[in-house]
């Protein structure tokens, strides 16, 4: 690899030298269709049909992911200790534990074959075997010395939905979703194909078979990492209650949220003070492999939240039976990691309703926390504190965006982005920075939008203004990350720096990918060129908070043209500390996360032991329609209230991008579609209409 120290490029802002200190993260882009695209089609056709062909074109697309995936490992090669502490650890027993992110495991649907209707949230089960051939034929590490571990939300109840139907009436463990195969069931994520690929690219005479480990997935035989020298293990990491002696609790350093956090031993290793847990448990090179995704909650999902979030154990209770210490519903199968706080401000929730408790004033009952960053902050220095190395290899092949649940709204968005890096600050504020500025670096400069961190990446946005007696549509910039503390306070918590620079490869046009203050492109014969997303990201759930220039200039319109207070109401519901801007700490103080964290609980638990659950599940959408509105409920709530504007704002944007136009149904002489906005009220009604009969409605 080049020394890049020192390198001028010439770009539309002038001479510069490229960027050559912090910490390195490799980028590698690759051709979308050549990859991963389509796969999930092709194995329907493989496993329905036997069609030969399609299998053998997923293994080409798979060829084509590692051939070209090396070029985000390779500066990790070549610029840090990566290939040393690797041949270290494995010399001292421990495996690579490669942790996708896998909400929900319904990657290939039981019924059609086809891509599940979670697999949008997925991790793809083809981008790890990729990954995992690299490490096996570049590093030598033998099949034998990995394995696969993961801790997703939903994998209990979609284990248990999965028994319910098999066709042989047997039990499908958790594990067994994850391989996507027990006998001829097929439903799950897909790690039975990542072994089978795995299998059919060993070199002759080859030992490790990656085939071993499969039927213990299968029967539910558990084995630790340490007693399976000759297998390839999955391990549910959420499994802690059947048998205590699989996890233990360790210290978190300046822990905010929590003091102590317990973990499967698969990740951690057994106790120090224990020769034959530690033998049995030697700890792991975690190799973290997050899907690229917006999200609900946090700025969007990335390395540090699939380690902050996807490591707590679901079924994990100290003080024993089913009161489980991180997940909700407790007494039953968990459903939702509602335990965690994820807002600031906690509510103190009635379990039979899912609602905050009042206070003698009528007042709801919080308690002030970290939040979600402090959450995930505080379970990753919990993991690095026991002296684990971890690697971060993100799959932004297909990013997703709109929405991460794995619900119909999101959208894969081809980027054929790879990034790896050693320092999960660094590379994850990389990714944000991508997935958040879709502008060229002379036309961010020229904003003077300061993204919290000293860069200037701003996000190109409609702006919705008074036109006459519409309110129509012009383009501005907005800056997510400039509302987001969590990479300032993971760094402040040791966990890395904000510093980077980049070295890699774009396999579309053959340049090597640098970055030049920061902003990602290629170089040509010593000339700069951009490399950003054409895709303007956001998640649905959270509009004002993402597109929050957006949604304020249109509540500033509506104000202007009804003589309304929205904005106001909306700023004081919100913005804690009356800066005119509402950040991602501030959520409100009705504890609006868990509420609905608890109350999807509930709901999604009951997949395990109801076979029509899925279908009531679809009426939970009702429990905050019905609790936004103090007349619509006994209790006189209004927790979800000043929250569901954000919807509202939502459904306007969207019926501002529609191809016709229409009057408005409330406010006279008001037109939306084509660029043009509705009134809230109108936006309500088809929000509402939709929620209840369907995306098709009217």
């Amino acid at each position: 690899m080049a020394n890049i120290e020192g390198q001028r490029v010439d770009s539309p802002i002038g001479t510069h030298e490229i960027d050559s200190e912090g910490s390195v993260i490799g980028v590698a882009r690759l051709d979308v269709e050549k990859s991963y695209e389509g796969v999930g089609e092709l194995l329907q056709k493989f496993i329905n049909d036997s069609e030969v062909t399609a299998w053998e074109q997923i293994t080409a697309k798979i060829d084509y992911t590692y051939t070209h995936i090396g070029h985000a490992l390779s500066p990790l090669i070549d610029e840090t200790n990566l290939a040393q502490e690797i041949e270290s650890r494995l010399k001292q027993g421990q495996k690579l534990l490669f942790k996708p992110n896998l909400v929900g495991v319904q990657n290939i649907d039981p019924q059609t074959h086809g891509p599940g209707p979670i697999s949008t949230s997925c991790t793809e089960w083809s981008f790890i075997a990729a990954l995992m051939r690299w490490f096996h034929d570049k590093l030598r590490v033998s099949y034998h010395q990995m394995s696969l571990g993961e801790a997703a939300t939903l994998m209990p109840v979609i284990a248990g939905s999965y028994s319910m139907i098999h066709p042989e009436g047997k039990k499908v463990t958790v594990e067994a979703a994850l391989e996507g195969k027990s006998g001829e069931f097929y439903g799950g994520w897909g790690f039975y194909f990542v072994r089978k690929y795995l299998a059919e690219n060993l070199d002759q005479g080859a030992v490790d078979d990656p085939m071993q480990g499969f039927e213990e997935s299968v029967s539910g035989v558990y084995i630790p990492p340490g007693k399976a020298p000759d297998k390839l293990m999955v391990y549910d990491l959420n499994q802690i209650s059947d048998d205590p002696s699989r996890g233990r609790e360790v210290q978190v350093p300046g822990g905010i949220n929590y003091q102590s956090i317990a973990l499967h031993k698969a990740i951690i290793g057994g106790d120090p003070e224990d020769a034959d847990d530690i033998k049995a448990y030697p700890g792991c090179i975690l190799v973290n492999v997050p899907k690229f995704k917006v999200h609900a909650i946090a700025l969007f999902t990335n390395i540090i939240k699939n380690l902050g979030i996807g490591l707590y154990p679901m079924q994990y209770a100290a003080g024993g039976s089913r009161k489980w210490d991180y997940s909700v519903p407790r007494d039953q199968v968990p459903g939702m990691k509602g335990g965690i706080p994820h807002g600031v401000w906690v509510a103190d929730l009635d379990p039979d309703t899912s609602l905050p408790k009042r206070d003698s004033s009528g007042e709801y009952m919080v308690n002030k926390t970290g939040g979600i960053t402090a959450t995930m902050i505080d379970i990753i220095k919990a993991v690095s504190g026991q002296d684990i190395f971890m690697i971060h290899v993100v799959d932004g092949i297909e990013a997703i965006n709109l929405d991460h649940t794995g619900s119909s709204m999101g959208l894969r968005t081809p980027e054929g982005l790879v990034v790896a890096g050693l320092d999960p600050v660094a590379a994850d504020l990389l990714c944000a920075r991508y997935m958040f500025s879709n502008v060229p670096i002379d036309e961010a400069l020229k904003t003077k939008m300061d993204d919290g961190t000293g860069g200037f990446f701003p996000q190109a946005v409609p702006i919705p203004r008074v036109g006459g007696k519409s309110i129509v549509t012009e383009t501005g910039y907005d800056c997510p990350l400039s509302r987001d503390i969590c990479f300032k306070k993971a760094e402040e918590r040791g966990l890395g720096q904000r510093k980077y620079y980049v070295h890699g490869h774009d396999a579309v046009t053959d340049l090597p990918i640098v970055s030049l203050m920061e902003h990602l492109g290629t170089s040509r014969d010593g000339k700069f060129a951009d490399l950003i997303t054409e895709t303007l990201f956001f998640d649905v759930q959270k509009f004002p908070w993402d597109m929050q220039r957006t949604a304020v200039a249109y509540m500033e319109a509506l104000d202007e043209l009804t003589g309304s207070s929205i904005k106001e109401n909306f700023f004081k519901a919100y913005d804690e500390d009356s800066d005119g801007i509402v950040t991602y700490e501030e959520f409100g103080k009705k504890g609006v996360w868990e509420s609905v964290l608890h109350s999807s609980g509930r709901n999604v638990s009951k997949m395990a032991s109801d076979p029509l659950a899925y279908l009531k599940n679809a009426f939970n959408i009702t429990f905050i329609l019905k609790h936004s509105d103090p007349s619509m409920n006994a209790g006189n709530h209004d927790v979800f209230g000043d929250f569901s504007i954000g919807i509202q704002i939502l459904s306007a944007f969207q019926m501002s991008q529609m191809e016709f136009e229409a009057p408005d149904t409330i406010v006279e002489g008001l037109i939306w579609g084509k660029g043009k906005w509705p009134s809230l009220q109108t936006a309500q009604f088809f929000r509402m209409g939709m929620t209840i009969y369907g995306a098709g409605f009217p």
